[in-house]
């Protein structure tokens, strides 16, 4: 715990007070947002596990099917039915906001199944695959989305905890020692002043004392004592 480098006055003083409630207010907002991120990426590392088994069911169907279709109707025809299909696919990337962070959220569309070769040399093991390997395509997406989102989550809160750990440890704690040692100067420089009011407020009353003195004793002094007799003073 360090003290700023300022001068003990009271405009730094209130300045430093100020700064002092924004940083706290901050810390509270950031350690919010640090239990948001936390609660956020629980529940996504729970999602990613459920659909990273969705996806590898889905693979292994798709090339499971795959193997089967080369098998029944040769390399070859399945490359020239493979290089024969044409689908748009579009990828769409929108963002959600959570705590104040952009994620991404992706959506695959392509356009309607329809046979696109002749039933000529072909079996229903080709289609079957083109099908598992389009809803293979949304699996993907579905699990880029959400390991970007943790990836993301996790940056952002470590970036956010390295914020809250500076304000807690260093920013707090030396703004309120620099406060402590700003307001024991102000009170030390407050009793200085008033020990130095105070004894010349006796040297002044000193000076005026010695100088009614003088002025005192010039005068007549006047005596209750009653005059002796003429007779007394003559024996």
């Amino acid at each position: 715990m360090h003290r700023l480098n300022v001068a003990p006055t009271k405009s730094v003083q209130l300045s430093l007070r100020r700064d002092l409630e924004m940083a706290t207010e901050g810390y509270g907002l950031l350690e919010q947002k640090r239990e948001i991120l936390v609660m956020e990426l629980m529940r996504l590392l729970n999602r990613v596990s459920t659909v990273q088994q969705e996806y590898n069911q889905v693979r292994d169907a798709a090339y499971k099917t795959l193997r089967r279709a080369i098998a029944q109707n040769g390399y070859l025809h399945m490359r020239n039915f493979a290089s024969g299909i044409e689908y748009d696919h579009q990828v769409t990337v929108e963002t959600t906001v959570t705590a104040g962070f952009h994620t991404p959220h992706l959506t695959t569309s392509h356009s309607a199944l329809h046979s696109q070769f002749g039933f000529a040399g072909t079996d229903s093991l080709v289609d079957r695959t083109m099908q598992q390997f389009l809803q293979l395509l949304e699996v993907i997406a579905h699990v880029a989305e959400l390991e970007s989102t943790v990836m993301l989550l996790a940056r952002e809160l470590k970036k956010t905890q390295r914020r809250v750990n500076a304000l807690e440890h260093i920013f707090i704690p030396d703004y309120k020692a620099t406060l402590h040692y700003i307001a024991e100067s102000l009170e030390s420089k407050e009793l200085d002043s008033f020990f130095t009011s105070k004894m010349i407020k006796k040297k002044l009353e000193a000076a005026q004392h010695s100088q009614n003195v003088p002025e005192a004793a010039d005068e007549p002094q006047i005596t209750d004592q009653p005059p002796q007799n003429k007779e007394n003073t003559e024996r």
